[in-house]
This record gives C-alpha cells, sequence and structure tokens, in this order.
C-alpha cells in the first residue's frame, strides 16, 4: 500500500464535505481513501466507486465549482458569500476561485 501524501489527505478533507449529506450510506475508510487515492494517483480501477464517499465527494465538487463560477459571472453569487459561508477552507476556495 502505498502511504498517501499529506497534500491528498488535506484534499480528502474537502471531499468530504460535498459527500457529508451522505455520510450515513457512503464509504469513508481508510480502505475508501486508499482506492480514492490509487484512482487518482496511478488510475487504477476502483471497486465501488458509487460508495466511496470520497469518489462521490470529488464528483459533487467538480459540480458545484462549475455552478459557483456561472453563477459568478453572472452576478448571481459572489466569492465573498463564499468565503463568509464558513463551510469551505480557505486555501481550497483561494485555488479554486481564481
Amino acid at each position: 500500500m502505498n502511504k498517501i501524501s499529506k497534500k491528498y489527505l488535506k484534499m480528502s478533507e474537502v471531499y468530504c464535505i460535498f459527500s457529508s449529506p451522505w455520510k450515513n450510506v457512503l464509504d469513508f475508510s481508510e480502505n475508501a481513501l486508499v482506492d480514492m487515492y490509487h484512482y487518482e494517483t496511478f488510475g487504477e480501477k476502483m471497486k465501488h466507486p458509487n460508495a466511496n464517499g470520497f469518489y462521490v465527494g470529488k464528483q459533487w465538487m467538480d459540480v458545484m465549482i462549475v455552478m459557483w463560477r456561472e453563477d459568478i459571472k453572472k452576478s448571481l453569487l459572489t466569492k465573498h458569500e463564499l468565503y463568509e459561508d464558513g463551510s469551505f477552507p480557505r486555501w481550497w476556495l483561494d485555488k479554486v476561485l481564481v
């Protein structure tokens, strides 16, 4: 088993934010984390992607970023609102709201 980098562990916490509504039905185990890490890092096939909380979180994160960017462009949402919400790490918002 490969050691998961600190940078990836930090990002996996963001994935968890986006899949938190389903925390009772998705798998957030260490095995699920390793499976997701291997999928993203080495392109390995996942065993059960639709049950993996990290995978589901990444999918919803990607969707939300696209929606936020569209809404910001249309002046329906401001970057300030996302920062003030407090749900998302500032370092991550700085990265995706460029």
